[in-house]
């Protein structure tokens, strides 16, 4: 005989047990928070401080700044902040309170939306800082009476995730252009040359580890292969189906590409900003 066993509709959700888990479990979120707090502070400093985000940044066409920015006699290969991609004039007044702002504020917001609204990132501040709950088998800090997953505001607004995916393609793109102007310096009074720097090294890295974390995006997954319920038998298909299978090898890894992207972008901004303020000298190879 069957037995109805469904909740009632107003039973709440029950506090976790006690945890079970004895193990160093906290480690891993500890880990994720540092990375994070550290990653904030950085990019809000470097957010505000406008400045030391490019070499040779005459050869941009905006001579009025480079004085103020760097030494343009120097021998320097093209590096350009990631942070700072695509170029938007430097301080913009706000309408109403008349303070400058940095330009790469008006970037970072793009990047920033597509990493904080990810899946992967979802769940790792959702374990490390809302502790929600911190790992399997640990209790939760705060038990939610009417859990309603994020169909919610603020929660409700990582649904966005798959538009902001968009944008991060596009600048992807920008992250090759970068990468493609770090093989080439101008030597003052002789033009440009071919040249391999320690930051070309750098580009080339964050912008493969990039390309790899935007394209093993769960959505970037659905994009290319979603929507449908079986692949049909015709070429296009075919195509389809092969580009899908390839993300989703990819997508295996995306945790992966995620934290070492996040440590290039960082990184490569470091470099910029320590070469074109004229703190350390770009060890260059060839």
């Amino acid at each position: 005989m069957a037995t109805y066993t469904a909740p009632p509709k107003e039973s709440t959700r029950l506090a976790a047990p006690d945890n079970v888990r004895h193990d160093a479990y906290w480690i891993a979120p500890a880990a994720t928070i540092a990375t994070f707090l550290i990653f904030i502070v950085y990019s809000t400093i470097r957010a505000f401080q406008g400045k030391y985000f490019a070499t040779h940044f005459e050869q941009y066409h905006f001579a009025w700044a480079a004085q103020s920015l760097l030494n343009v006699g120097a021998i320097q290969p093209h590096y350009w902040s990631p942070f700072y991609s695509p170029y938007i004039p430097l301080h913009w007044n706000f309408p109403i309170v008349n303070f400058p702002i940095s330009a790469s504020l008006y970037v970072l917001v793009f990047p920033l939306s597509f990493r904080g609204s990810c899946y992967y990132c979802r769940k790792a501040y959702y374990r490390a800082i809302f502790q929600d709950p911190g790992a399997c088998a640990v209790k939760e800090a705060l038990v939610k009476k009417n859990y309603t997953g994020e169909k919610k505001f603020p929660f409700n607004l990582v649904n966005f995730h798959r538009y902001t995916l968009y944008a991060a393609i596009i600048l992807v793109f920008f992250h090759w252009h970068h990468m493609y102007d770090s093989f080439f310096y101008t030597k003052v009074g002789e033009g440009e040359h071919f040249g391999v720097g320690f930051g070309t090294l750098l580009f080339t890295l964050d912008t493969i580890l990039l390309s790899a974390y935007t394209f093993s995006c769960h959505s970037f997954r659905h994009l290319v292969g979603g929507i449908v319920n079986r692949f049909s038998s015709s070429s296009g298909s075919k195509v389809r189906y092969g580009l899908w299978d390839k993300v989703t090898k990819l997508n295996n890894y995306h945790g992966q590409f995620f934290w070492a992207s996040l440590i290039t972008v960082g990184l490569t901004d470091l470099y910029v900003c320590l070469v074109s303020s004229g703190i350390i000298t770009d060890l260059r190879f060839f």
